[in-house]
């Protein structure tokens, strides 16, 4: 999970239908608004939401009704909002501090923090298939914690529940966790006294980052990681020789490796310094992001699936500018040079930043009671920003796997508040080549293909293909279908080839999608374009090209020299009395083929690591009179 979530300033949304950011293609932008998610009434106490599948979110917040407070929710399907539901059906005390989890397989859930008792409870819910919220789960102790604050919480590819909270009973704060798997009873960890301010993310995998400050010994930043099957690992100090900041920022990507942000004091006020940590839980030495002399106030980390890392931070420059800057490192990668991603705000923004696996990137702040999206999406061009409109409430903000963002946010006007909803279409249509499949037994076949795009729709579709001969390498890439709408058309190949396609679309917002996967496909070569004598060439109603080679003589060979494949098939017709035949590479036997059987057969005859070039004879080691029939080669790259 990726929930970026803002509760302490005032921000909420209010962006034009469907209007559009900058307007070249390569920066475009769209803004979808949907509105008012939760009808109007008191003014709602926390926000919160998490992007799941391909432009699908999930909304909570907390509300002030008649006998105390009810949590609710909404869903979003495509971009399009589907009416609130309670989450608690009867008013509860003081619920806040709402927490949106949810996951690519649709299981959604709901944590927050209530008073039950005079004490701070922590619960969650989850949704159900028939549309409803299961009620209340207890996710903290029954007793012995008097209050709660700074949850945080995420959900794993199986439907599990993650939280961390900072937990305070008698005078004596700490942190603890909660795992709640699905139909499961929650699992409770307590990491001690005098632990604060826990940060964790969660992976489809069920790995779990954390981060916290211990004010032990001077005060540490410690990182741990808990996996499904181990729990745990012992919690370990993040290098920095002086004094942290309590707030640090965990961020997982899908593969286990992991990062941690913390504010690392010095003269001129915290830098943001970052660790790494590998897949077993090994924490690195700690990077400075931030410039030396220059104090940040605010710092954000955002991680993408892959490990794409943004981080972000609030400075004031030469005593007279508030700006927000940041870098970006790619997977393995060091972070680059510092860039300006906000030039002048109010003051200093407490903001969330959110990035693609492409590394497209969005920060979100409220900067003068206007909620701003920041964004960046092409590396040439300078960043656009995207206003979107006047708010006075808290906001949350997170992005797809896509790179979609949605934000929410709460409108306070008495009892006409409510929370405003709207996602920002940033990334471009999925595209997939459908068909033909990887052998085609016609030069001539369809070309299929599969463009999605969940958010403003699909624009129109680029077709590519490369084309190599069997016996030559690949030639450059053409079009061969620009702009279109429709979904397929037909492709003149020719015998022997391999084509390689790829499909890219552009969506109405004009965000120019990535381009599939290749999806290649093989025409057999020809049986008459191998050399041979003696044997008999036939005009066969059937047969891949309606042609077949035959000999019943046993010592009769086939050759086919420069030959430039990966992998080689052969095309055979069987028969009750069929013969055998050896095939040699380069003078190597490679493949012993009986041709007894019935009717036509593909034989496999070698992979190979990468595309090799020889020599192939096929030789007939069967008696006279046992039938060899040979329909074609498949020379495949």
């Amino acid at each position: 999970m990726r929930t970026q979530l803002l509760g302490l300033t005032t921000a909420a949304l209010a962006v034009g239908t469907l209007s559009l950011g900058l307007g070249t293609p390569a920066q475009a932008v769209g803004g979808i608004d949907g509105g008012n998610i939760s009808n109007f009434g008191d003014v709602p106490t926390s926000v919160d939401v998490t992007a799941f599948g391909h432009g699908d979110a999930l909304a909570a917040w907390t509300k002030p009704v008649v006998g105390g407070t009810k949590v609710y929710a909404a869903i979003a399907t495509d971009g399009v909002w589907a009416a609130a539901k309670q989450v608690t059906a009867a008013p509860v005390t003081d619920a806040h501090d709402v927490q949106a989890v949810a996951n690519d397989n649709g299981d959604l859930a709901v944590v927050w923090n209530q008073t039950t008792g005079g004490e701070h409870k922590v619960r969650g819910s989850r949704y159900l298939a028939n549309g409803s919220w299961d009620g209340s789960t207890l996710l903290s102790p029954a007793v012995d914690i008097e209050t709660v604050e700074s949850i945080d919480a995420g959900m794993d590819g199986a439907g599990r529940v993650h939280v961390a909270y900072q937990a305070e009973d008698d005078n004596v704060t700490g942190v603890r966790t909660a795992a709640w798997a699905k139909e499961g009873a929650p699992v409770l960890d307590d990491f001690g006294a005098h632990k604060y301010a826990p940060s964790l993310d969660v992976n489809p995998a069920g790995q779990v980052l954390m981060s916290y400050f211990a004010s032990a010994n001077g005060g540490d930043v410690m990182v741990t990681r808990r996996t499904a099957s181990v729990g745990w690992l012992g919690p370990q100090p993040l290098l920095w020789n002086g004094q942290v900041a309590q707030e640090s920022r965990a961020e997982l990507a899908d593969d286990g490796r992991g990062a941690v942000l913390f504010g690392g004091l010095e003269n001129n006020g915290p830098r943001a310094a970052l660790a790494r940590v590998s897949a077993a839980g090994a924490a690195g030495n700690t990077e400075l992001v931030s410039p030396i002399g220059v104090g940040t106030a605010y710092r954000d980390l955002a991680m993408s699936p892959n490990g794409t890392m943004q981080v972000s931070w609030s400075a004031f420059e030469d005593d007279t500018t508030y700006v927000i800057r940041g870098a970006v490192a790619k997977p393995d990668q060091a972070f680059g040079t510092t860039m300006l991603l906000d030039p002048g705000t109010v003051t200093h923004q407490l903001h969330r930043g959110l990035v693609s696996d492409g590394a497209d990137q969005v920060i979100v702040h409220n900067d003068a009671d206007q909620l701003t999206l920041r964004h960046h999406t092409n590396p040439v061009l300078p960043w656009g920003q995207y206003d979107a409109g006047a708010t006075d409430g808290a906001f949350a903000a997170d992005m797809d796997r896509e790179g979609n963002a949605v934000a929410v946010g709460i409108i306070e006007n008495g009892f006409n508040s409510y929370v405003q909803a709207d996602f920002l279409d940033i990334a471009g249509p999925a595209a997939k080549i459908t068909a033909p499949g990887t052998l085609t037994t016609s030069p001539t076949f369809d070309v299929a293909w599969n463009v999605t795009d969940s958010l403003a729709g699909v624009k129109n579709t680029d077709v590519m293909v490369r084309t190599a001969p069997w016996n030559g390498g690949f030639g450059p890439q053409q079009v061969i279908a620009n702009n279109v709408t429709t979904t397929s058309q037909p492709f003149a190949g020719t015998f022997g080839s391999t084509h390689c396609f790829q499909a890219q679309g552009t969506d109405k917002a004009n965000n120019l999608g990535l381009r599939s996967e290749e999806r290649c496909t093989t025409i057999p070569l020809d049986d008459t374009a191998l050399n041979g004598k003696k044997w008999k060439r036939l005009a066969k109603a059937g047969a891949f090209n309606n042609t077949t080679t035959l000999t019943k003589k046993k010592g009769r060979k086939l050759t086919l020299t420069g030959v430039q494949a990966r992998h080689l098939d052969l095309l055979v017709t069987k028969a009750k009395k069929g013969g055998k035949v050896k095939v040699y590479w380069n003078g190597q036997l490679i493949k012993k083929v009986s041709l007894k059987g019935k009717g036509q057969a593909t034989i496999a005859l070698a992979d190979f690591a990468n595309v090799q070039t020889g020599n192939l004879t096929l030789k007939v080691t069967s008696k006279d009179g046992r039938k060899v029939t040979i329909d074609g080669l498949v020379a495949a790259k």
